[in-house]
Formats: C-alpha cells, structure tokens, sequence
C-alpha cells in the first residue's frame, strides 16, 4: 500500500506539472503577455530538476530574478497581473479594440485563458528553486505582488481618462484569492472604458516617425483643462461645440479654424472638449510642423479604430513656397482617398489667412497689363513695360487661399475680458491652493504683468502666473 501511495503522489505530482508546462506554453506561443526570458526559466524551472545541471538552475532563476526587476515588479503574481491589465493581443481584446462584439466562444477563451494565467502567478517558484537546490534566493513577503503599485499622481488621479484608481482596485482583486476567470466581467468593463493595451488611459496621441514608420505615440500626460473654466456663452464657440459633436454622432463634422490673438485659449478650447467628450470616444492627435510629411498616412492609422480624432494643428502659418502648403490643401480636400468619418482637423493660427501673402498689392489683385502700362507712363517710361504684369497673378493667389478654403468654419476667440481672465486666475490659484485673498492674488498679479510686460492679459499668462507663485511657496515651504 505505502508503495502505491508512494507511486499515485508522484503520477499526481507529475500530471501537475504538465498541466503547469501546459499553461506556461499558453503564453509562450499563444497568448505572449509574459516575457520570453520569465517564460524560459519557468520551463527550466518545472521540469525535474534531476535532468536539470546546477548552473542550468542558477541561470534559470537570475532570469527569472532580472526579469522581475526589470518590469519592476518582486513577485511573478505582479508580473502576470501587469501583464493581464496591459494586454492587447488576446482575442477578446482584439474585439473590444475594433468594436466587434465578442461570441461566446471567444468569451469562453478568454476564461480558459484567465484560469491558465492564475496558475501560472500562483506558481510557488520560490520552492521550485529551493528544490533545485538553488539556496541564494529568498521567498517574497506575502502581499509582495501589491507592495509595490503605481503612485497615484493627484493632478491626474480625477481626470475621466485615468485608469489608476481602477486599475488599482483591480490589482487588489485579482490579489485577494478569487478565481479570476469570475473576473472576466469586471475586466471586460474596465477594458470597454479605459481601453485595451497602449491605449489605456489615452486622451491623446502625437503623429511622429518612428523606425521611419509614420505612427500615434500616445502622450501619457495629458494637458487637461476643465471645460467649465472656459466662458462658452459666445455663439462662436458653441459653433465649435456642436461641431465636435457632429464628428461623435456621425453627423458630418467639417474641418474648422480656430483664430485670435495669442494667448486667448485657441488651444485650451480643444483640450477643453477633448476632456468633456472622452467618456465618448474623443481622442486628439498633436500634429508637429516636423510631421507634416506623415500626414497622407493618418488616414489608414486612424480609420478602423472606433474612437474619433481631432487632428490638431496648433499654430499654423505658412509660407507660399512651403511644400506643406500642398500637402495639406490635398490632404483636407482635394485628393483621391476619402477623409475617414472619425477624423476631422482643428488648426489654430493668429491669423485668418493661414498662407502669408506677401508681395500682393495692398489695393487689390495682381496686376493686370493695362495697370502696367499707366503705370509705366507715370514713370516717364518712352516704352510700355510689363515689368510688373503678372499673367498668372490672379491664379497664384487662388491657389495660396486653397488651404484657407479647406476649413469650412473660422471661429474667431478674443481675449478674455477682465472679470472672465480674473475668474480664470482665482480658479488656477484654488487649484494650486495658493493662500490669497481675492484682492491680493489680483492686485499681485497686475504688478507681476506690469513688471514681466505682459501686454496681453490672458488664460496663459493667469496660468504662468500661478505656476511662478506656486514654485516660490515650494522654495520658501523647503
């Protein structure tokens, strides 16, 4: 009996360990959210250690060990628990990514797979390298795999597109000894809201070069502003409002300029709407001038997500020779391939005219040939001249104001008026908990403009002004 006892122990205890192989293989050819180094000593690490030389299990767990370190993790529970959250390539998230609603096989897979991954981060691989006779490494504290979460920055804990006060109770869940495949739901919701993988969390992108691949960097530190800090009483900027929800519903959004002086919130307004409609599938994408020459590949990036892009180009102005001229004018109307419905282009400028255009007569068109006949006749000229006769002037200057005319809608913003840049100033003063009264924080800030020549009094300059303030309490606080 002792020897058949002896005997089932070790069939059992073999069966264990293919089924342990068997999920370690899930996620080294199929479903590949561990690293390939974590995966290999794990493999090492579970077959008999007999078979195994010494230096072979050493090896397998500084692996194991740098592999932890380097994802900054202390235990292989964190490191599958990370990788679950921060997927986006299992077939579930596939589905969520391009709003295909998943069948229920792939639900099924997805709970197969969620079962294979705890086994795999409840592996004691501690005991299997004491067991290997590997006596340098120690077992984690219990409660490791949470030690050691994300700090949670305060500026952006409340922002609707942050995922860490979520993403924290996630972590704590998938950590409390439950079954994680009952999680599937709660994962499912997070991942509907937050998204998959890289864009997690993403309120915005920037169009950039990279590996000599046009591509959408995500900016992990969004500029928020929050909408009701604006004064969007005026018609104009309600135009913009409704038109970004134009490009939500499907209703057919138009590209839109948005000009003024400097420093009246051009910019901030989009932030602003980028921040009220997140929850909707709003995203912005930052056009440099350097990536003007990706633009004719923003299309195919952008036109099979479900989210939808303002594609913003901040501070336009060009010159007639500039080859992003026309560039742009063809990208935003005028070439073969259609816009996709969940892209349209916000640009803001100083000026209206975002082609400067120079050399024109200041009274009117080009000049024509009978002009430069009187013209040269005023001159004392014996000869009529065409020096100055431009056959093609006309054509020149509607080609210049080809760009102009691909924004369908020019909003003009003015500078705030005083008591709207003075609500301004003491909303950024009580976020950054500056102690002032009101009459204090508005007569200091008169003299700081004063004495900085800021001539034009606007959200920037209310805005520099706090941080100034806020960096010298810090200074006279250390």
């Amino acid at each position: 009996m002792t020897g058949d006892s002896a005997h089932l122990a070790s069939a059992k205890s073999a069966a264990a360990t293919i089924d342990r192989l068997n999920c370690v293989d899930t996620f080294e050819r199929c479903w590949p959210i561990l690293p390939p180094a974590v995966t290999k000593a794990l493999r090492s690490l579970l077959v008999e250690p007999s078979l195994s030389p010494t230096g072979s299990m050493d090896a397998a767990c500084v692996a194991l060990l740098a592999a932890l370190q380097n994802a900054g993790r202390e235990s292989l529970h964190a490191l599958c628990v990370d990788g679950l959250l921060d997927d986006d390539t299992h077939p579930f998230m596939n589905c969520l990514s391009r709003g295909i609603e998943p069948d229920v096989s792939t639900r099924n897979l997805l709970k197969r797979d969620l079962q294979r991954l705890q086994s795999v981060a409840e592996l004691p691989w501690w005991e299997l390298v004491a067991a290997a006779g590997v006596d340098w490494v120690e077992a984690p504290e219990t409660g490791s795999h949470r030690s050691n979460q994300r700090p949670v920055p305060s500026k952006t804990e409340s922002a609707p597109w942050s995922s860490i006060a979520e993403r924290s109770r996630l972590e704590a869940r998938l950590g409390a000894h439950v079954v994680w495949a009952d999680l599937s739901q709660e994962l499912e919701a997070f991942w509907r809201r937050y998204g998959c993988g890289p864009r997690q969390g993403i309120a915005a992108y920037r169009l950039a070069d990279v590996a000599g691949l046009p591509a959408l960097r995500p900016i992990e530190n969004f500029d928020a502003f929050p909408l009701e800090w604006l004064q969007l009483g005026s018609a104009r900027i309600q135009l913009l409002d409704d038109n970004t929800r134009a490009l939500l519903e499907g209703a057919g959004a138009v590209n839109t300029l948005i000009w003024g002086p400097r420093g009246c919130g051009k910019s901030t307004l989009i932030r602003a709407l980028v921040g009220k409609y997140w929850q909707q599938g709003l995203r912005a994408i930052e056009i440099p001038a350097a990536a003007y020459e990706q633009l004719p590949s923003l299309f195919e990036l952008v036109r099979d997500r479900t989210e939808c892009f303002i594609a913003v180009l901040d501070n336009i102005a060009l010159e007639p020779q500039d080859p992003a001229h026309r560039t742009l004018a063809t990208l935003l109307d005028g070439g073969l391939e259609r816009t996709p419905e969940n892209l349209v282009f916000y640009a803001t400028s100083n000026y209206k005219d975002l082609v400067d255009r120079h050399g024109e007569r200041p009274g009117g068109p080009p000049a024509q040939q009978a002009d430069a006949a009187v013209l040269a006749r005023q001159l004392g000229a014996t000869e009529p001249s065409l020096q100055a006769y431009d056959p093609q002037g006309l054509q020149r200057l509607d080609e210049r104001r080809a760009l102009d005319d691909r924004f369908a809608l020019k909003v003009f913003i003015d500078l705030p008026t005083q008591s709207q840049y003075e609500q301004i100033l003491i909303a950024y003063a009580e976020r950054a908990d500056l102690p002032d009264s009101r009459q204090e924080l508005l007569a200091d800030f008169r003299i700081w403009c004063m004495r900085h020549n800021h001539d034009l009094v606007g959200g920037r300059t209310a805005r520099d002004y706090v941080r100034y303030r806020a960096a010298k309490a810090r200074e006279t606080d250390g």
